[in-house]
């Protein structure tokens, strides 16, 4: 994620199953160890250790573990936000210095009925841990301002991901076209011209 100040990436402790931002810029809430000791692989590492996939990786000087940030914040917006507010704080609302927030997705899911039967509770568990649409249109109620006067856009495939797993790299064609046909429609389309036109204008 990045904003104007600094980049940082989202990371799960897997002491305290914790969501921990990794930044590449001291902030007035810790982790400034983490800063000093932390390289750049090691950090895009842990954001992208998928459990099922890659073991957790341990960095700092204390060797904390840390796997996939999807788990707790698998759509970040919030904790964008959080961070912004932490580095531009100030007394006026956050609202009125955001000039564009941009969120983009990874394919709508489709919808599934609630299993509660033992082989299939692991499977609800993940998709309610990992879930971003619902935390999109949470953050959309709840930042309506910058909503309705063009200052945050959500892009997300709305068809044709929703049976792509995350490990299904060679599935990149199907990636491809369903992402094309997607930002090929009217409304996406117009959506990106304005976001592109609010950023272009956007003060140094």
């Amino acid at each position: 994620m990045n904003t104007n100040s600094g980049r940082f990436v989202c990371a799960t402790s897997k002491e305290t199953s914790e969501t921990v931002c990794l930044t590449s810029y001291r902030t007035p809430r810790g982790n400034n160890d983490l800063l000093n000791s932390v390289k750049i692989w090691e950090a895009c590492r842990a954001t992208s250790a998928a459990s099922s996939f890659f073991d957790p990786i341990a960095v700092g000087r204390f060797g904390e573990e840390f796997v996939d940030g999807a788990t707790g914040a698998n759509n970040p917006v919030r904790e964008v936000w959080d961070q912004a507010q932490l580095v531009w704080g100030g007394s006026e609302p956050l609202e009125d210095k955001i000039k564009c927030l941009v969120s983009i997705g990874t394919g709508v899911p489709s919808l599934k009925p609630f299993k509660d039967d033992i082989f299939h509770i692991g499977e609800t568990l993940i998709a309610i841990a990992t879930e971003t649409e619902q935390t999109a249109e949470r953050f959309r109620r709840e930042k309506s301002l910058l909503d309705s006067e063009g200052r945050y856009y959500r892009f997300n495939v709305l068809r044709g991901l929703e049976e792509i797993g995350l490990e299904e790299a060679k599935k990149v064609k199907e990636i491809a076209a369903a992402t094309r046909r997607y930002i090929g429609t009217q409304a996406v389309y117009k959506c990106m011209q304005a976001c592109a036109g609010n950023i272009a204008k956007r003060e140094c």
